[in-house]
């Protein structure tokens, strides 16, 4: 986090090198699982009949709600730990092998894994209802999280010891706890910084005055059209994910100390408009941009200057561009506040379903857990980090990639080190997706201002929260 220095020390018992292969172009993208999520409580209600018997429109208290609740077997259950995975092209690998090696060293226990490359709050508790929920749940902290609130996914401290959570950098260890309990195992850290192209932008812009001058300098346009921008955020691609940096660097925040969202002010409608501007006003960017892989694909053809972007996608830029020609920086800070933006920066993590969930035995339910910190070792997070440039989230590991010194990762690590806020993974941050998608949609295309945009997503979200009586109401 901001101010925290970094890490000394340690060797990786793993053996990550400098990732060399990047993703299937074709493949799941980055962090598909940022975009646009389902929050979830609202849509439980559209999705399954089952739903409805739940009166309070999905705040679900499971412990007194989910079938088979203190019975063994009363569900049905497979043997097999069942996983719902979210990983990407290039992380795949090296869960698929982690797999395997697991399988070989527990004779007589076997894995067996769903591709959920969009999962939602809504799949996950039609599943639970029916008492068929994955054993697994591979995802962000924040989705996690609101699971966890809602009484589906297990608490780990409660079945192990603390030394098992002792090794991991205690950002991403903070990032999967509530309220002094541990409900998942961190797999990385990630989160976004500024990439540019240095045959375009030699040096890495330190402001935004600079970063604006040099993406004009750079841009190209044929017959009114932009033919190479400068840099590309794409407003409307972003589904809340990178907003929050440009929040904090305007001198705004996502909640009050209570928990309430703090967006309708005057920073968080100062923030949109200077990013919808790139487009509009600075005509650094094309318009219509809605999706993240148009701004990656440009990139990694070299017809981008700067973009805003995380590790998951680092090694298609490397591989399509050189090495030496891909840059890392923190991103600049506000010209008009002097503020740095603050990304982001959490962990996906491996969470273990409550038994009443999964229906899972209580043999199988430690089983789950071990396969679930399986997945946190320093081999299989070296192996993440070898396929995918994947941060490791054990401090370990995270120190040898750190004594590798590679260009490239050293921005990332500048980012999440000395410019960067803790990912909210509490239920609140469940309720900010989708009224920032609808709305800012909506900004974008002219049909509302900023001001009504912010103060939409803002009673948006206070009155979800209330109808589901989320802290504070």
């Amino acid at each position: 986090m901001s101010g925290q220095q970094p890490l000394t020390g340690g060797s990786s018992p793993g053996t990550p090198t400098a990732p060399t292969t990047g993703p299937n172009p074709t493949g799941p993208r980055g962090p598909q699982r940022r975009s646009r999520r389902l929050g979830v409580i609202g849509i439980v209600i559209v999705v399954v009949v089952i739903v409805i018997v739940a009166s309070v429109v999905g705040y679900l208290y499971v412990n007194h709600a989910l079938p088979g609740q203190g019975k063994v077997g009363g569900c049905n259950k497979a043997t097999s730990i069942s996983v719902w995975q979210d990983f990407s092209s290039t992380e795949f690998p090296a869960f698929s092998k982690a797999v395997a090696l697991y399988e070989s060293e527990n004779p007589g226990q076997t894995v067996t894994w769903v591709n959920e490359t969009t999962p939602s709050p809504a799949n996950y508790v039609a599943a639970a209802l029916a008492c068929q929920a994955p054993d697994i749940l591979i995802g962000t902290s924040d989705f996690a999280g609101g699971l966890y609130f809602d009484g589906f996914l297990a608490n780990l401290s409660q079945s192990l010891p603390s030394s098992a959570f002792t090794a991991f950098l205690p950002t991403a260890l903070s990032d999967v706890t509530q309220d002094g309990a541990v409900y998942g195992f961190p797999l990385n850290v990630n989160g976004v910084a500024m990439i540019y192209n240095k045959l375009l932008v030699p040096t890495a812009p330190t402001n935004t005055n600079q970063m604006i001058s040099v993406a004009k300098n750079i841009t190209l346009t044929s017959n009114g059209k932009i033919t190479r921008p400068g840099l590309i955020y794409g407003v409307d691609s972003d589904g809340g994910y990178r907003y929050p940096a440009w929040l904090t660097g305007f001198g705004g925040r996502m909640f009050t100390p209570a928990g309430l969202p703090d967006l309708n002010t005057t920073p968080a409608v100062n923030a949109l408009t200077f990013l919808n501007n790139f487009s509009t006003v600075d005509h650094i960017e094309p318009t219509g941009v809605t999706t993240e892989s148009t701004y990656e694909d440009l990139f990694a053809e070299g017809q981008v200057g700067m973009i805003f972007d995380g590790p998951w996608d680092i090694e298609m830029y490397v591989n399509a561009l050189g090495a030496s020609n891909v840059g890392v920086a923190p991103i600049p800070a506000v010209s008009q506040t002097g503020l740095h933006p603050l990304p982001l920066w959490g962990s996906i993590g491996a969470f273990v379903s409550l038994r009443n969930a999964s229906g899972a035995s209580p043999v199988l339910f430690n089983e789950s857990i071990k396969f679930a910190q399986f997945l946190a070792s320093p081999t299989v997070e070296g192996e993440l980090f070898n396929s995918s440039g994947d941060i490791p989230s054990l401090a370990s590991t995270f120190a040898y990639v750190e004594s590798l010194r590679i260009p490239f990762e050293q921005g990332f690590f500048d980012q999440f080190f000395n410019y960067s806020q803790a990912f909210p993974n509490t239920p609140q941050m469940t309720y900010f997706w989708d009224p920032y998608g609808t709305e800012i949609s909506s900004y974008v295309s002219g049909s509302i201002s900023a001001s009504s945009a912010m103060g939409d997503i803002q009673s948006s979200m206070v009155s979800q929260m209330q109808q589901n009586h989320i802290p504070p109401y």
